[in-house]
């Protein structure tokens, strides 16, 4: 039941948001401050930033509704953080930080040329549109279950406010509420746990194969399969946390380049750990419920809150969910205000300008960026469609995201009319994965290997690279880094993981039954 105390609890953090924004704005704003932050950050602030970017309201409702229904094999698919780090660690951010980038699509026209600049920044801001929208319309249909408004109503609210303290202080703003939005997340995560501990019946059947998270199939249609998830799904998360401006962006505001490649270091060892605590959530509802079905799995972690916890929590764990939502809708609007600023406008609109001059186009495509994320939530039909949508949406472009980088930085022949041919036949190939019917996960190593496959073979035979880009490409090499203890430690984290997770599934049947 919604209370005072509910409102509360939401008012409270709404207040001291706009408190962090208010400070933050005060402060005198100097070239870049916008984007980069005046590279400020230690990596534990801006490590959180990233984790809270990603790990967003729908892994708060999905991932327990996705055990609920599929059972914790659904875990295989976050097997392969340490592994994704790793290589994000070594080659891209070093390069990125190095270059002194503020879009890392700068970079594709160093090495190829401004179409292949144009493609990726494109293709970005059209992606992370189209996925802010089906966040933001999904957090909106929480608040209208507590707030007497429309869900259109809902969603213009929530833009408003979170394109409002984006603009007030740019990326500062955007990490220093990230890490208020993380500790209201943790908050109401922990309070559904604990008052769940309390609730659930131990003499309750629990099934011992829905415990089950590693699943040794090569069954090509199954998306929970452990190879999924470490092999294939792996190239999702490298084209996120390896060629994504949205992530990036929180390392090239850090102090330098070390404290970058630590604020990785953060994800890399803490995802497992949040979203096997996710999992178990999924575990423990399911426990509750027993046989309920629910017509949407992402129902029943929010029909708990409502209906059998108290007035303080669910204000709490509504907090949490905007929290979560406006964690990614920030880090949006400011990327994607980041890259029409300096790939598009710098680029093509006005080349010579001061940086106070970009510094403020930036703030006002912030604006801009959150008007557009509002037209795919006002369209969205339901949750689990748009879900769908984008899903397929993100494994489409996945390709052209990390095949443009991984030419970029590893092949000397590749140039610019690779980079395009490459892009047709990568979208091309993943239709046709989904006319196999083969499952998503498969989608981006496909794109991927075709990308890389057509673009070098085009390379060889079409196009060339000038000598400035030829250049270019034998001094990067300088810019990897070595990798360190720390570094291999996530070989290792990967490897001890996953047979942690053998042994996961008999722990928590003797633990709960």
């Amino acid at each position: 039941m919604v209370t005072y105390s509910s409102f509360v609890v939401i008012a409270l953090y709404v207040s001291i948001t706009i408190l962090i924004s208010y400070l933050v704005s005060r402060r005198d704003k100097v070239s870049g401050d916008f984007s980069t932050g005046g590279k400020q950050f230690g990596w534990f602030t801006a490590g959180v930033s990233i984790l809270a970017t990603y790990i967003s309201a729908m892994t708060f409702v999905g991932m327990p509704g996705w055990v609920y229904s599929a059972g914790m094999e659904a875990m295989s698919v976050h097997l392969n953080y340490p592994i994704v780090i790793f290589f994000a660690v070594v080659f891209f951010v070093p390069v990125f930080y190095k270059l002194g980038l503020t879009s890392i699509y700068e970079y594709l026209e160093h090495r190829f040329g401004v179409y292949a600049r144009t493609i990726n920044s494109v293709v970005f801001i059209v992606v992370q549109c189209i996925s802010a929208g089906v966040i933001l319309y999904a957090v909106s249909l929480i608040l209208v279950q507590v707030l007497p408004i429309s869900i259109s109503e809902a969603i213009i609210y929530i833009s408003i406010f979170t394109a409002g303290y984006t603009y007030a202080g740019g990326i500062s703003t955007v990490i220093w509420t990230d890490m208020l939005q993380s500790a209201v997340l943790v908050a109401g995560s922990i309070a559904i746990f604990a008052v769940l501990l309390m609730e659930v019946n131990t003499a309750s059947v629990l099934s011992r194969d829905h415990l089950n998270i590693v699943n040794l199939t090569f069954d090509l249609g199954v998306d929970t399969s452990l190879w999924a998830g470490v092999v294939a799904v792996s190239f999702l998360h490298l084209s996120v946390y390896g060629t994504n401006q949205l992530i990036i962006q929180r390392t090239l505001a850090t102090k330098c380049e070390k404290t970058a490649q630590k604020s990785m270091l953060l994800c890399g060892y803490g995802a497992f750990f949040i979203y096997l605590f996710f999992s178990i959530l999924g575990v423990l509802l399911s426990l509750f419920y027993q046989d309920t079905t629910f017509a949407n799995s992402n129902e029943v972690i929010l029909d708990f809150v409502f209906y059998h916890t108290n007035p303080v929590i669910i204000g709490l764990v509504i907090a949490a969910l905007a929290a979560a939502a406006m964690s990614t809708l920030d880090s949006t609007y400011n990327s994607m205000a980041t890259v029409v600023t300096f790939d598009i406008y710098k680029r093509f609109v006005r080349p010579e300008a001061p940086g106070s001059h970009y510094d403020g186009i930036a703030r006002r495509m912030s604006l801009l960026a959150a008007t557009l994320v509002v037209v795919p939530a006002l369209l969205a039909v339901s949750n689990e469609s748009v879900l769908k949508t984008i899903a397929s949406l993100t494994s489409i472009f996945v390709g052209i995201r990390l095949g443009s980088f991984l030419l970029g930085l590893f092949c000397a022949r590749a140039n610019e009319v690779g980079i395009i041919v490459g892009s047709v036949a990568s979208v091309a190939a993943v239709f046709g994965c989904m006319m196999l019917n083969i499952a998503w996960p498969w989608f981006a190593p496909v794109g991927t290997a075709v990308f890389l496959l057509c673009g070098i073979v085009t390379s060889y035979w079409w196009g060339s690279n000038t000598a400035e880009q030829q250049t270019f490409f034998k001094n990067q090499k300088s810019l990897f880094a070595k990798p360190t203890a720390s570094h291999y430690g996530l070989l290792m984290f990967a490897a001890a993981t996953i047979a942690f997770c053998m042994v996961i599934p008999d722990w928590l049947y003797s633990a709960l039954t």
